[in-house]
């Protein structure tokens, strides 16, 4: 059984118990912030029962917490990351910290906004960009995550309206 067979069955174990199921979400949406590469938006669609503002609401509040904990890790991680030699890594840093230079947090919001994207690694980008608090404050950093997770949630639901699945959300 694979890793996403077994996160669906973990959660459609929980349908019935709304407190347990969400619970289990958000501590999915925190892990998949700090260290799981997988879009979690997926799990959107797993629990009908559940109204989806709810579990939007969590999601965002999932991102936010594995936000919060990024901020403080990807800043502790920089000196041991050594990425002046991964030539593709500076690459990707210098052209992000040019991105986050010019549009602050709003550059943060609308990355992290792109639904089905694996956020872990553009977070650790941001909090190593932003040394001692630069670029944006954990307040700013946090709350951009936690609105960014609220609206990958609404588009993940617009996207499937516009397919005709709304169904998968009531």
């Amino acid at each position: 059984m694979g890793f996403w067979d077994q996160l669906t069955d973990l959660l459609s174990q929980h349908e019935a118990d709304p407190v347990v199921y969400l619970l289990i979400f958000f501590a999915f949406c925190v892990l998949a912030t700090i260290i799981l590469p997988i879009p979690i938006e997926i799990m959107l669609v797993v629990n009908p029962s559940v109204p989806f503002p709810l579990k939007a609401i969590v999601m965002g509040l999932g991102k936010g917490a594995g936000a919060f904990a990024v901020f403080y890790i990807g800043s502790a991680l920089e000196g041991a990351l050594k990425m002046s030699r991964w030539g593709w890594f500076k690459w990707l840093l210098d052209k992000s910290e040019v991105f986050v230079r010019r549009f602050g947090t709003i550059a943060l919001y609308a990355i992290m906004s792109i639904p089905f994207m694996i956020d872990t690694i553009p977070l650790y980008l941001f909090s190593i960009l932003n040394k001692e608090g630069h670029f944006m404050t954990l307040r700013e950093f946090t709350m951009a995550n936690i609105l960014a997770g609220v609206n990958r949630a609404l588009l993940v639901y617009m996207l499937f309206f516009v397919l005709g699945a709304k169904h998968l959300f009531s």
